[in-house]
């Protein structure tokens, strides 16, 4: 008969213990104080500034002089506001056509980066290569190639018999050439995100689906599409909230100077720009401005979370 004798491993001493809780507390402290810029920062130039936008759209300031609280007279302001209403409508639009745009074509391209063919590291170099250029540098080649006069899509226009076409002075080509832009610029990280996307769907749905006599157009809309699901509602919030925060594609296609060709693609944020830094200044208004930006953000972004339980399935669910 054999005996087991249970071996009891002695609590360390006080002085031991004390010792490690004052190495742990100063771990923590030292964590802590790298986190401090960071923090720093955060209440700075976000919850401070949030806050004083906040409190400057209930003032009537100028470029200079103390603010003047006027409460709620520039919210009551922005309703009768047509510029604002024409600023509210180019942005939808451009919502409306340019981010379907970007959506599909990072599709398309996240799809054929799928396959395996002769000079693929060519193509998804040349897919990156917006990313990594200078939008401002993007922003006046496309000017310049659809400049009225000297443009070369109205000259490749005028070689065929048609008339030129004045794109920065009509809506619809204002549309057409801020859409082109916005694309271009924004088209590579989407890509780069849906393929990934693909990476992870496991390849035995596809095969099991091409012995069920599935073809390829019916794999892409029955399996790729539903499992896509997270990383194509990632795409589209983001893309969407850039778009409402247009801003550098109109200032620098439309000049100031030309107010008509402004108007075709006025933004709320370029609106909110030069309410507070063109002109008279009015520092407040444009803040109240601002916050129907963020009110209007806020709102898109909470449909979509809505949406998202519905239309969005993740793995877990099932």
């Amino acid at each position: 008969m054999s005996t087991t004798t249970s071996l009891r491993v002695p609590d360390a001493p006080p002085v031991l213990r004390r010792g490690k809780r004052r190495r742990s507390r100063r771990g923590a402290l030292t964590g802590y104080l790298f986190l401090v810029p960071l923090l720093f920062g955060l209440a700075v130039f976000r919850f401070y500034g949030f806050g004083y936008n906040v409190w400057l759209s209930f003032t009537k300031a100028g470029a200079f002089g103390p603010a003047r609280f006027i409460g709620l007279d520039n919210y009551v302001a922005l309703i009768s506001d047509s510029q604002l209403g024409v600023a509210l409508v180019n942005t939808f639009r451009f919502v409306v056509v340019a981010v379907p745009a970007v959506v599909i074509v990072s599709l398309l391209c996240a799809t054929l980066m799928q396959h395996r063919f002769r000079g693929e590291s060519v193509f998804r170099a040349i897919l990156f290569l917006p990313a990594v250029c200078l939008p401002t540098a993007i922003i006046f080649v496309f000017g310049w190639l659809f400049q009225t006069q000297y443009g070369l899509v109205n000259a490749t226009i005028r070689s065929i018999g048609a008339s030129p076409v004045s794109w920065l002075g009509s809506t619809t080509g204002v549309t057409v050439v801020v859409t082109l832009i916005v694309l271009y610029l924004s088209f590579s990280v989407p890509t780069i995100i849906l393929y990934a996307g693909m990476q992870d769907i496991p390849t035995e749905f596809y095969e099991a689906a091409t012995l069920d006599g599935a073809g390829p157009v019916r794999r892409f809309f029955k399996i790729t599409l539903p499992l896509l699901g997270p990383s194509l509602f990632f795409v589209v919030l983001t893309t969407t909230i850039s778009v409402l925060k247009l801003f550098d594609v109109v200032y620098l296609l439309l000049p100031p100077e030309q107010s008509t060709s402004v108007n075709f693609g006025m933004t709320v944020l370029y609106y909110y720009y030069q309410l507070a830094f063109v002109g008279i200044g009015q520092r407040g208004y444009a803040a109240a401005v601002s916050l129907v930006l963020f009110v209007l953000i806020l709102v898109v972004s909470l449909v979509f979370f809505r949406l998202q339980r519905r239309f969005v399935h993740y793995g877990e669910d099932g």
